[in-house]
């Protein structure tokens, strides 16, 4: 029988946020489960053809590679699956979030270590590099505001593209934002995975200093996660690739070596140094699992808060700017457990 295809499509460059998918590919857990499986970065979206019109280096967003059908999962997070829900040219095609792929929020807003700056609110009359997601900078100034600060007063300059000096909104920057724009002084503050870019810049010599969302009262809820249409959320073809994918992040967790092999091995050029990819690999491996040592569980309560603080900062509005209403905001059409292995 052949084996069924699934496409996975990648937020980013191949990281340890990952290693499960690759875990799961290079054991063959995949091919055992009757699947064939391909991970593609957003670049490889772009040079695809998948976004005609999209720079090069940005392809097409996985959300929407999901949405369009060119993907069958895509990793992104919670803020994107809450966006095509309330986007109304997307409404026919309802994303669900079917894994964590992290238990929790594994970003941070961060700085350079030696630029004195401490807790959210120094960043009042500073710059964050801004990708451009719809709500990205008002959850960033929210923070700023939770902690005393002013959040109108801190300027989401849009990030510039690698070699063009021109600004891009919603385009993902090859190479880590960390030298791209905070060290060249274009931003102070940038939003990170800390066990991926915040590893890589302590182990060049330059330290950062991380603000954690939840340390300031901002209950923010899950990234990254893994989605799929509502048709194929709960499917015996999403069944099957949930488990093996479950059993790949189960051997990340328990063992970063082979995680940081199965990465490395894809030959993917980011991947070049290995002994910082198993730095990272160590660092984020007690993410991966929830207490019980189950992978994937997506917990109500931890979304709907964040969707909560969303709603009483005045975020949930409509991209013409008119008030959604929490009420409009069904969190249990947004994401499943039901396709999880037990």
């Amino acid at each position: 029988m052949p084996l069924a295809p699934i496409t996975v499509a990648l937020d980013w460059t191949p990281n340890t946020n990952h290693s499960g998918f690759y875990v799961a590919l290079s054991q063959g857990l995949y091919e055992a489960a009757g699947l064939a499986v391909s991970l593609r970065t957003p670049a490889e979206a772009g040079s695809a053809g998948l976004s005609p019109n999209a720079h090069k280096s940005e392809g097409l967003s996985a959300s929407k590679q999901v949405a369009e059908g060119s993907a069958t999962f895509g990793v992104c997070v919670q803020e994107s699956v809450i966006s095509y829900a309330t986007t109304a040219k997307w409404q026919h095609v309802p994303l669900v979030a079917v894994a964590a792929l992290c238990q929790g929020n594994m970003t941070t807003i961060s700085v350079l270590g030696s630029s004195g700056l401490t807790r959210p609110k120094d960043l009042e009359g500073r710059k964050y590099a801004s990708f451009g997601a719809r709500w990205e900078d008002a959850v960033v100034r929210g923070l700023v505001t939770a902690d005393g600060g002013d959040g109108d007063k801190l300027a989401c300059p849009p990030l510039l593209r690698k070699n063009d000096d021109q600004p891009t909104t919603g385009s993902l920057v090859t190479g880590s934002v960390i030298s791209t724009h905070l060290s060249k002084g274009l931003a102070d503050a940038a939003w990170i995975f800390p066990h991926w870019e915040g590893v890589f810049a302590a182990r060049a010599g330059q330290p950062l200093t991380h603000f954690h969302f939840e340390d300031y009262g901002v209950p923010h809820g899950y990234k990254p996660l893994l989605i799929a249409s509502k048709i194929t959320a709960e499917s015996a073809e999403a069944r099957a690739f949930l488990k093996a994918t479950a059993e790949g992040y189960k051997i990340a967790a328990n063992d970063p070596a082979a995680a940081a092999n199965a990465l490395c091995s894809s030959g993917h050029p980011s991947l070049s140094d290995e002994a910082f990819v198993l730095a990272s690999a160590s660092s984020i491996r007690d993410s991966y699992l929830d207490p019980t040592g189950k992978w994937g569980r997506i917990d109500t309560k931890r979304w709907g808060a964040f969707v909560d603080f969303m709603d009483q900062a005045g975020m949930l509005v409509d991209r013409d700017g008119k008030e959604i209403g929490r009420e409009n905001v069904k969190d249990e059409e947004l994401f499943t457990n039901a396709a999880l292995p037990e």
